[in-house]
């Protein structure tokens, strides 16, 4: 039951931080009249007739383009079923460390706000959301037991 109670506590919190992202994502996107996923396959469709590239360009497109995806998957799996959400997160920490996408989705909004730009400081974050993100899915997965 103790374990149940922490796996919920770090759901709704995950869950919070990749809605947050979604809505920033959403946000970005509609100010910038943009339409959501459809636009950003539209403006890679361009970029790539435009200027070439080879499968790197395919393959950071397609891993960018799949993190986003997976994170709005997870934002709802963190609510309705957390034991799944769980596997998905800690599949994505790849991800999010290849492209650069913080669990902890408020801290490149807070780095902007403070005008902060060093790249250490940013990678140095990155890493420690990642690191406190898997250790709370083991802990919790470990207390279940």
């Amino acid at each position: 039951a103790q374990g149940m109670r922490h796996l919920y506590k770090v759901s709704l919190f995950w869950g919070a931080m990749d809605t947050l992202y979604c809505a920033g994502y959403l946000t970005e996107n509609l100010v910038q009249q943009r339409i959501p996923l459809v636009d950003d396959v539209m403006s890679f469709s361009d970029l790539y007739t435009q200027h070439g590239g080879g499968g790197w360009l395919i393959g950071g497109f397609i891993l960018s383009f799949v993190t986003t995806l997976s994170i709005g998957v997870s934002a709802a799996l963190w609510f309705c079923r957390p034991h799944y959400a769980r596997w998905l997160a800690l599949g994505q920490t790849p991800l999010r460390l290849l492209m650069v996408v913080p669990s902890v989705s408020f801290l490149p909004w807070v780095l902007n706000g403070l005008n902060m730009h060093s790249v250490t400081l940013a990678f140095s974050l990155l890493i420690a959301s990642e690191i406190l993100k898997v250790a709370s899915l083991l802990l919790t997965k470990r207390l279940e037991t």
